[in-house]
């Protein structure tokens, strides 16, 4: 088998039942040479034992691990690959029969993209009890500084990178994202960091992932809990770092964490959204905590 161009690196724990649906989607791809890696923070042998169905495929690789974090899954999945891209996914999403060829192609019409996001799509859900976290671009976006990042949110669950690039900028915080001290936001600070180092993130509307990731309404309010704290963690760190450019970040979510909630006193009105502010405000101050990385920007 010829050296592949692209690898794939899939986090799991404890979903056995839907990482095989990833796997199969993935190994379904028509591009030509790719591998994947799955990165196996189960507490038991569920997982292991769904997979095993996919161990005579050569592209295939399974790594059982005892640590637990997202960012430090894909940190391995980062030295461990052969390839000089690698595409993300999550564990309860499947993919299209093109997604690797099409994420290549993306990648290499753009040298220098560093990060690139894919549409995230709901797979079918019952929108009145709850919803699927995804990201969705009409049209192409290069991003080449943080003024424009609002342009593109995309999601790690459908999301490719430059590896050589992502390796030089100490890889994926690990105090970031899930199963970490911040329990979200390492897929927005990646790209974030990728900006500050002169590398460009790229929003694309060529290809989607399907996310199967349903939420309730309970569950997705203790979800934006996470994600603004995440994000307040990510934002505060370039910033405390010396990159006061970085302060556009917080400009650009003064609408979503401090305006909307705010606005309905103006009208004498009951405040909503307020959770929101209270995580975004703590993950700032739980960063100022840290210790900072100020060359590569990764919490110490």
């Amino acid at each position: 088998m010829s050296l592949p161009t692209i690898s794939v690196v899939i986090c799991t724990s404890d979903r056995g039942g839907t990482v095989a649906d990833t796997v199969a989607s993935i190994l379904a791809n028509d591009h030509p040479a790719f591998e994947v890696f799955v990165i196996d923070q189960s507490g038991d042998a569920g997982t292991a034992h769904t997979l095993q169905q996919f161990h005579h495929d050569r592209r295939f690789h399974y790594l059982p691990v005892r640590f637990k974090g997202w960012a430090k899954g894909h940190n391995l999945g980062l030295r461990i690959a052969r390839s000089p891209l690698l595409a993300i996914t999550d564990d309860d999403c499947v993919v299209p029969p093109d997604w690797l060829r099409i994420l290549e192609t993306e990648l290499r019409a753009e040298p220098r993209t560093a990060v690139l996001y894919c549409n995230v799509l709901p797979g079918p859900h019952d929108p009145s009890a709850g919803f699927v976290p995804g990201f969705q671009c009409t049209r192409r976006v290069v991003v080449n500084t943080l003024r424009e990042k609002w342009h593109v949110r995309g999601i790690g669950a459908g999301m490719a990178i430059r590896r050589e690039c992502i390796l030089a900028i100490g890889g994926f915080d690990e105090r970031l994202g899930p199963g970490s001290t911040f329990g979200s936001a390492a897929d927005v600070d990646i790209a974030i960091r990728a900006i500050l180092a002169g590398w460009s993130v790229v929003g694309t509307p060529a290809t989607s992932v399907i996310h199967y990731g349903f939420r309730t309404w309970e569950e997705g309010r203790r979800l934006t809990a996470r994600n603004w704290e995440g994000l307040g963690a990510a934002f505060i760190k370039p910033v405390k770092a010396g990159y006061h450019e970085a302060g556009v970040l917080f400009w650009y979510e003064l609408k979503p964490v401090l305006l909307e909630p705010l606005l309905p006193l103006l009208r004498v009105q009951r405040p909503h959204g307020l959770g929101r502010f209270v995580a975004f405000t703590r993950g700032c101050l739980r960063g100022l905590l840290y210790q900072v990385d100020r060359k590569r920007l990764v919490y110490l």
